[in-house]
Order: structure tokens, then sequence, then C-alpha cells
């Protein structure tokens, strides 16, 4: 009796520390992020600018000191908690070691704005270069001048240089132009420095260039538009974490097979409540441990868009059924101190709703987006590290099942503790019988 009580919640335990360590790296990685105090792209390199000092001092005779590590930069003056130490740079959305320097959250004094080329100049996407305009009489887009939309909701033309801070440059190697039904869309760019469509705002990773459209009198207009980052594919790894993931995995499924093997040798065992559920959770845990292996060691450069999408779906599915089956573990032993006894055809009559509730989940995350990327078969043909969309999807419903299988542990040891001495002893030699 004691065995079985710590068993399955040990077994339980496992299983979902297996699957929390990932998380528990994602979120030490956010920690190390979170000393800096803006995002990268709203920085600039202040190494070498003037520091600001004010000076103090009592009465006549008193030696006046610096007590203010403020910096200036382009005539505003920076206070110390929006300077930090980096000791890296962001390129193309990844992060690069370099040597120590200061940078400064300017951009939450003064807004930025981002050109992608200097005057002159416009984007190439086909060159993925700045090129020059073929003629003098094409260059009437002038960066000097912006027009933008006060908070009024009134439109009004503003000296670039002096409303914005200026950059200059694109924030990743390569570019691309946002359209819709083949047609550029129209962006507002707002006093504040955002950029926005019928309240879609525009990514910070971006810069305007000029760009031609004919209008409707097929007269070729130039026009101001924001050139967003090609999303990076991350690159695929198989390095020591991913190997020691994998044969873990690996491990799991061969010992699994071995249990599954020795229940279906146990006659008096196999068709009761315990062994199809033992059973159930065996091979569920065979399928979708084997479909996290393969997973983690192919590339999915090598895997078409209908597996790579799939795959993921099924082992979704049957990794938050293992968990259920062991809530149903949990209930059912719950039930013996009242002297009920399900029958495995019980278990497939409580098991067959929560496989099509699973399957409708699995199915449902297949298709559904996060930070408007799909969960499953962008980069990766797994939940996308760089967002929290495996703790909606994956997480929450495996921890609403270790609640339901907590709860009835504990129930059960307290019916353990208050029981007589008689009823404990019975329900051990029913168990002891097929043990």
């Amino acid at each position: 009796m004691w065995a079985n009580l710590l068993v399955s919640p040990l077994i339980l335990l496992l299983a979902f520390m297996h699957n929390l360590f990932p998380l528990v790296v994602l979120a030490q990685n956010n920690q190390v992020t979170s000393k800096y105090p803006c995002a990268f792209i709203d920085t600039v390199n202040i190494t070498g600018s003037y520091p600001h000092e004010h000076e103090y001092g009592i009465g006549n005779n008193s030696t006046a000191q610096p007590y203010n590590n403020s910096y200036i930069y382009q005539w505003m003056i920076i206070p110390p908690e929006l300077v930090a130490v980096y000791d890296f740079i962001i390129e193309n959305g990844v992060r690069v070691p370099k040597e120590r320097h200061l940078r400064a959250c300017v951009c939450k004094l003064k807004p930025c704005i981002r050109f992608c080329c200097s005057q002159g100049f416009f984007y190439s996407l086909e060159n993925k270069t700045c090129s020059a305009f073929s003629s003098i009489l094409d260059n009437f887009l002038d960066q000097e001048f912006m027009k933008i939309q006060l908070t009024n909701g009134s439109i009004e033309t503003v000296s670039t240089a002096t409303h914005f801070l200026v950059h200059r440059g694109t924030p990743c190697e390569h570019m691309r132009i946002i359209t819709k039904d083949n047609r550029y869309v129209h962006w507002t760019l707002y006093e504040n420095g955002t950029i926005a469509y019928k309240n879609h705002l525009f990514s910070k990773h971006y810069c305007f260039s000029a760009f031609r459209e004919s209008n409707k009198g097929n007269e070729i207009e130039w026009q101001w538009q924001p050139l967003a980052c090609v999303p990076e594919r991350l690159p695929f790894i198989l390095g020591v974490r991913e190997w020691t993931y994998a044969i873990c995995l690996i491990i799991t499924v061969i010992c699994m097979i071995i249990i599954l093997f020795v229940y279906l040798l146990c006659t008096d065992l196999r068709n009761t409540f315990y062994g199809v559920a033992i059973k159930s959770y065996t091979l569920c845990i065979i399928i979708g441990y084997s479909l996290l292996a393969h997973l983690t060691l192919t590339n999915p450069a090598n895997m078409s868009k209908y597996a790579c999408s799939k795959i993921p779906s099924f082992a979704l599915l049957y990794l938050v059924l293992s968990f259920y089956i062991l809530s149903f573990i949990s209930f059912n032993f719950y039930l013996s101190f009242f002297g009920i006894t399900l029958s495995n055809l019980m278990f497939w009559f409580i098991f067959f709703p929560i496989v099509v509730v699973a399957a409708c989940w699995s199915f449902f995350v297949t298709f559904e987006l996060y930070n408007n990327r799909p969960v499953f078969g962008n980069e990766i043909c797994w939940f996308d590290p760089r967002n929290w969309s495996i703790v909606m999807y994956l997480y929450i419903p495996i921890l609403l099942s270790c609640v339901f299988s907590g709860v009835f542990y504990i129930l059960s040891l307290v019916k353990l503790n208050d029981g007589p001495d008689g009823d404990v002893n019975k329900l051990i030699a029913s168990i002891s019988r097929n043990r």
C-alpha cells in the first residue's frame, strides 16, 4: 500500500520535472537580460561622451565636488539610471560578445526615428543594400522633414532632427516590406515615434526607406515605408545539452518498453483498471518521448512543412494524455478506500472523453499563433524558446493534471491515517494478490 502510494506521486513528480527543465533554463536566461534598463534597439553607444557633473558646496570656502554620473549626448542630459555597461551587441537578433562599453537608453528621453540609408539613397530589397536615386528629380523625399500625427489627431510636418533622434542604418542584415493585397500599407508615424496602422503597431526593429508606387492615375509617387527585419531561423545545434536530452528520452522509452512488456505478461493484472491504465500510460510515454527525441535530433530544414507541424502536435497529445492517466490512477486509488473497484471498461469510459479533448487541443495548437507566429512549424519543429507559448499550451494542462492528482493523493493519505487497521489490511491484501 505505502509503496504504491509513494511510487505513483514519484513518477508524476519526475515526469513533471522532466518537462519543466527547459522552462527553468528559459527563465534563467530572462533573468540575465533583465538588468539592462531598456531594449538594446533603444540604446546608443555613448562611450567617450562628456560626463555631466553637478557641483555643490557649503559657504564661500567650500570645495566644489561632482556628485552626479550623468552624460551628455546630442545636447541631452542622460541620467545614470538609463546608462549601463554592455559587453555585447545584437546583430540580426543574435547576441555578439564585444568589449565592455557604455550604452544609454536615449529613446526613452526623446522619440527615435530610423532611416535605412543616408539622404539621396533608398534601400534595395533585391540587392539588400542602399542604392542611389536614378536622378536628382526623383530625390524629392527629404529626410529633413516628416509628417507625424499629433495626440489630438492632426497631421503636422516637423523637422526630423528637432523632433526625433535620427538613426541611420539597417537594424538587421535582411529587411522586408509589409504589404497588404500586394500593395503598400500606409503606416502612420506618431509624435512619440511609434508607427501604427489600424491599431497594429510596427516593430521597433525597422528603418524607413523611400519606395515608388503607382497611384490611380498611373503616376509614380514616392513614399516612406518602414521595413521590418526578416526573422532569422534559429540555428540547429546538436551539442552536449541536446544529446543529453535525447539520450534521457531514449532511456525513458526503453524503460517504458520493459514495463509494458512486464504488464503484458502478467495475466491477472493486465486486464484490471490499473493494468489498462499503466499500459496506456507507457504507450503514451513511448510514443511521446520518441517523437520528442526525433525532433531533438532532426534538423528542421530536412523536415517537410507537414511533418514539422504534425509531429509536435502528436507529441503534445501523448504527453498531455500521459499525465491525465496518472490522474485516473490517483482517482481510482482514492475510490478503493470506499470499496469501489473500477473495471477496465470504466477506464475507457473515463479516458475516451479526455482523448477527444486532448486531440482537439493539439489540433487547435497546430493552427494557433503566438506573437504573430505559428506555435509549430515555423523556425523549429517544437515550441519557440523565444516566447512563453510552451507554458500556455503544454505546462498549464500538465499543471492542472498534477493539481488533480495531488488532491486525490492527499485525500488518500488522510484516509490511510484515519481508517481502521482492518480495512487497511484488507486493502493491502487485495493489492498484494496482484503484486
